[in-house]
């Protein structure tokens, strides 16, 4: 990564922190994650998609950690990562057992516990896709694909209203096959919350 690469990064990264800060810092679950009938619905569907044999995990925006404490109940290890740090620490409370990184996901690399047999991205990959960050955003789906083991499988679950973001959301899937991944299958969920339905997809190296 260059210098002028380091620095869109950055000044992106610290938006996103700042906004996500604000919603955390209001109240907790600001997106009702714990309570709507769609996000736990939305929960539950992500889960039943990871894969049967599960030593490690990787969660990609973690928020609160209330999906953290799902796969930390079926991993033996769970890297959870996430850009705010009062997301962070709602998350270490609900599910200590986890371990938790502050980091942006267009810079972060996992250490010595990767590569992972799931990597999961929940409603994230929208706050990462900005202009100004479009290089950088396109070379992540590369490597999050490297942060699998061998039939290691990726997990992408992204709210969307109408055609338009639907389309959106499937790019995501699309621009992983073309980084190597192989669709298992993919799924828009019954469940709706203000218009807002949520596309699964599964995908495996």
């Amino acid at each position: 990564m260059n210098w002028l690469s380091g620095l869109r990064t950055a000044w992106q990264a610290y938006k996103t922190r700042r906004k996500m800060d604000r919603q955390f810092g209001r109240r907790e679950d600001p997106f009702g994650y714990g309570s709507a009938p769609y996000e736990k619905a939305r929960l539950e569907a992500m889960e039943a998609a990871l894969p049967a044999r599960l030593e490690s995990a990787l969660e990609c925006g973690c928020a609160e950690g209330h999906f953290t404490a799902r796969l930390a109940a079926r991993a033996g290890r769970v890297t959870s990562v996430d850009i705010s740090s009062i997301a962070l620490a709602r998350a270490k409370s609900r599910a200590p057992q986890a371990r938790y990184e502050e980091g942006d996901l267009l810079t972060w690399a996992p250490g010595e516990d990767g590569p992972y047999d799931a990597v999961v991205l929940g409603d994230v990959l929208y706050y990462l896709d900005r202009p100004g960050v479009a290089a950088e955003f396109d070379a992540f789906f590369g490597r999050a694909a490297s942060w699998l083991r061998p039939r290691g499988r990726l997990i992408l679950a992204h709210g969307f209203a109408g055609p338009k973001e639907e389309a959106h959301r499937r790019s995501f899937r699309e621009r992983f096959e073309a980084a190597g991944l192989r669709l298992v299958s993919e799924t828009t969920l019954d469940s709706e919350r203000g218009g807002v339905r949520c596309l699964l997809s599964v995908l495996e190296l």
